[in-house]
C-alpha cells in the first residue's frame, strides 16, 4: 500500500521540523513502530555508528561489506547557517 503525505515546506522550516527516513523496508516498519511505543525496542541501541553526511559513501560501504559489523549508521547532518 503507497500513502502519500503532503509536505508543506514553509511549515517544516517555521518549526524547526525533522524528517526522518529508511533506506531499506520489507514492511516491518509498522511493526517496529508498535514496538516501540510499546517499549519492547530501544532503537538506540540499532545504531552501530554515526558519520558526518560527507562521509554518506563510506557508510554505505560499509554497511554492505560489514553486515555483521554495521546495522545501521546515522548520518548527521550540520544545523549551522553559513
Amino acid at each position: 500500500m503507497l500513502l502519500l503525505t503532503p509536505l508543506v515546506m514553509k511549515e517544516l522550516i517555521w518549526r524547526e521540523g525533522r524528517i526522518v527516513t529508511s533506506r531499506v523496508s520489507q514492511g516491518e516498519f509498522k511493526d517496529a513502530i508498535d514496538s516501540m511505543e510499546r517499549g519492547l525496542l530501544a532503537p538506540e541501541m540499532l545504531i552501530s555508528a554515526e558519520m558526518h553526511a560527507g562521509k554518506a559513501q563510506q557508510a554505505f560501504e560499509l554497511l554492505a561489506g560489514e553486515p555483521d559489523q554495521y546495522l545501521k549508521i546515522l548520518l548527521q547532518f550540520s544545523s549551522q547557517i553559513i
